[in-house]
């Protein structure tokens, strides 16, 4: 078996919620759905057909929203602009390889982009990468192509964009940035990646001349925007236990700077405040995840690799509160609304917890459906993105 088999193999297996040891042989799985105090009850405003979706492939497509407009993909390469209020088609482009001529081939699709990285919205442009090592940058307003380009690996996560340049973060380790406005490359930087680790590449993070990075081998760094050189490069999580999966400490979860201090969370290890400007640790909580943590002003909500969700003081690291009635089920990052937190899991449920205290108190079931990707807010509405290519806009 290969390593890329090895790791679509193991991503699949903490979807599952099987990775992470149960404390008790007679623990299920994952937990079956209960009675709820329901103080709201979602419905469904609209939904939008994008495509073929991602199917049984691990995928962190996500949509994107700007100025009423939301931007969506499938993996086969359909990329659609949505009108937010109403779920109609702004315009559809597809980024797919041309197929090769045949008698037939008008009845057959050709191969797919397998777009797996962004959509990113700046400034009228959209950003998003592929599992065949493509980078194309879309006009907003038209989806036409502005440049298209080949990176050397695999692009699995969103590029970070922004001061003119965008970075990719690739599945092979290696951290490349490219020019804005042509594609064209500007510096690389390579890491060590380890032997066996999740499917999976945190995002990067422009901030401040600096590029933070979070590495498949427990490490955090900032490198210059500029030219790719490090700034600081620290090990944040070391390799423990005997085997291979216990010791991955991938940093799948993107970095999250908020004012001076950055947030990291490491799979099989620790949620970590670090200071931007030297690396120097904050503090240390006992965390483990694959999911980024949202942070406020005041509070950091996360996904653990066990499907439990936490709120934490931003300040000192201390637990507020945690609900752990949907263990195993996968759930996704959570999305902050003003009272509510929105999550989702792979049987299809999306889950409201009260902000405050994490109550459960609704859910709406999609049906026949996985969702992989968090919710996104948008106004007054959730939009959920599923496996099987729905777009869908819940009112509540």
């Amino acid at each position: 078996m290969n390593l890329n088999t090895w790791r679509n193999l193991l991503s699949g297996l903490v979807l599952a919620g099987l990775v992470s040891a149960c404390s008790s042989t007679e623990e299920p799985d994952y937990a079956e759905l209960g009675a709820i105090d329901e103080q709201l009850s979602p419905s469904v405003a609209w939904t939008f057909n994008l495509g073929d979706g991602s199917d049984e492939f691990y995928s962190r497509l996500s949509p994107v929203y700007a100025d009423g407009v939301l931007y969506a993909a499938d993996r086969h390469g359909r990329v659609s602009a949505v009108n937010a209020d109403n779920g109609r088609r702004v315009w559809q482009a597809d980024l797919s390889p041309d197929k090769p001529f045949s008698l037939f081939s008008v009845f057959r699709k050709g191969p797919p982009a397998r777009l797996s990285g962004g959509i990113v919205h700046d400034n009228g442009t959209l950003y998003l990468g592929s599992e065949n090592g493509e980078l194309f940058a879309l006009d907003a307003a038209s989806g036409d192509v502005t440049w298209q380009v080949s990176v050397p690996g695999e692009v699995i996560s969103a590029p970070a964009v922004g001061e003119g340049f965008v970075i990719a973060h690739l599945g092979n380790g290696m951290v490349v940035a490219l020019d804005m406005a042509n594609g064209e490359e500007r510096w690389r930087h390579e890491e060590e990646v380890p032997t066996l680790s999740l499917r999976g590449s945190s995002s990067p993070v422009i901030q401040s001349g600096g590029v933070v990075v979070g590495t498949n081998n427990g490490r955090a760094a900032v490198l210059i925007l500029e030219n790719g050189q490090i700034a600081w490069d620290d090990r944040l999580v070391a390799p423990t236990g005997a085997s291979d999966l216990q010791r991955m400490v991938d940093i799948d979860a993107s970095p999250v700077v908020r004012g001076e201090n950055v947030y990291m969370l490491a799979y099989n290890g620790e949620l970590i405040a670090l200071e931007l400007r030297t690396g120097d640790v904050l503090w240390r909580r006992d965390y483990a995840g694959y999911r980024t943590p949202q942070v406020t002003a005041s509070r950091i909500f996360l996904t653990t690799q066990r499907s439990h969700i936490a709120a934490l003081d931003r300040i000192n690291g201390n637990e507020r509160w945690r609900n752990n009635e949907l263990y195993g089920r996968s759930l996704t990052e959570v999305a902050v609304m003003p009272n509510h937190l929105v999550s989702a899991d792979r049987f299809g449920v999306v889950h409201w917890f009260d902000r405050e205290s994490g109550q459960l108190v609704g859910r709406h079931e999609v049906r026949r459906d996985t969702i992989q990707v968090a919710p996104i807010r948008v106004n007054d509405k959730v939009i959920i993105q599923t496996n099987k290519g729905r777009l869908i806009a819940l009112s509540y």
